[in-house]
């Protein structure tokens, strides 16, 4: 904890370029003067130039063109700033320089052992040239104007203030408040099928967005399926359900137990596995998916 408070205030001070008082440093960090004070001369011991001027216009400060110490931060530290750069190439941001500086700084040779990329199979510069926009209109708080495609289909025209990419669930989103709805919305990043930046620009404050969590729509419901799929779709039943949702029966296929969007949507995603899932229950599912393959069938034999 209190390494944790000593970088702290080294960082605080590094910021702020300046002095900074001893009652600022005990509020922002929630503890007393004295502490601070001990801090300080703990910093001071371990070879940092920092020091008090006391009286009128005094304060804490560090001595000019002080360079930060990878000292310290722990081992274990360096390798997560340096995981969390290595991240941000998933976005396409230019770290490569960041990350072999400090990879040199830290003298950590595997600096680039993982490489991150959200984008899709084949149309990843596509999907960069998107994400670039978007996180363009974030930072200077630019107004989008977007055409959306709902699961349904329907295409809608919107004007959105956006704040914040997500990524969640094998997909990204953006988090925007929808002027269109007065309300903050969570959309899916591949069904922006437009997007246009405008020249209006936005002040509004996020402070009461909700959190982030991707849900059904209030007024889908849910219908619970039991699934029965074969051995040849394992690794799809892996990938899209939770472990504790899926049985593996002595014949090798296995089990599913699972809540669904009780719309059209559930007979498109079922009709993907072809024959290799059954539909053990309910049994309406089950002759809505037979009906639809026969209507596939009708189409097509001709």
């Amino acid at each position: 904890m209190k390494n944790d408070r000593l970088f702290q205030i080294l960082y605080i001070l590094l910021d702020k370029g300046g002095s900074v008082t001893a009652p600022e440093l005990a509020a922002r960090l929630e503890v007393s003067t004295r502490t601070v004070y001990r801090d300080v001369d703990a910093l001071s011991m371990a070879g940092v130039p920092v020091f008090a001027t006391r009286g009128k216009g005094g304060g804490i400060s560090l001595m000019p063109n002080y360079a930060f110490d990878k000292a310290l931060l722990s081992d274990d530290e360096q390798n997560q700033i340096l995981f969390a750069i290595q991240a941000l190439r998933a976005t396409d941001q230019p770290v490569g320089a960041l990350l072999r500086k400090l990879g040199g700084m830290f003298q950590k040779q595997n600096a680039n052992w993982i490489e991150v990329d959200f984008s899709r199979w084949g149309v990843g510069r596509r999907d960069s040239e998107k994400f670039e926009r978007l996180k363009t209109a974030i930072l200077e708080k630019r107004v989008l104007d977007i055409l959306y495609c709902n699961t349904l289909g329907d295409t809608s025209e919107r004007s959105v203030l956006p704040f914040k990419l997500v990524f969640k669930d094998k997909s990204w989103y953006l988090q925007a408040f929808c002027e269109k709805a007065d309300d903050y919305r969570l959309f899916k990043i591949s069904r922006i099928v437009e997007l246009t930046p405008t020249v209006r620009h936005f002040t509004k404050s996020f402070e009461d967005a909700p959190p982030v969590e991707v849900e059904m729509p209030a007024n889908a419901g849910s219908i619970p399926l039991k699934l029965n799929f074969a051995p040849s779709v394992a690794f799809r039943v892996y990938d899209e359900f939770d472990r504790s949702q899926i049985e593996k029966q002595p014949d090798g296929s296995m089990l599913v137990t699972a809540d669904f969007p009780a719309d059209g949507w559930v007979v498109g995603y079922l009709l993907s596995f072809g024959t290799a899932v059954r539909v053990i229950s309910p049994a309406r599912i089950r002759t809505e998916l037979a009906a639809y393959a026969k209507n596939i069938y009708e189409h097509h034999k001709t």
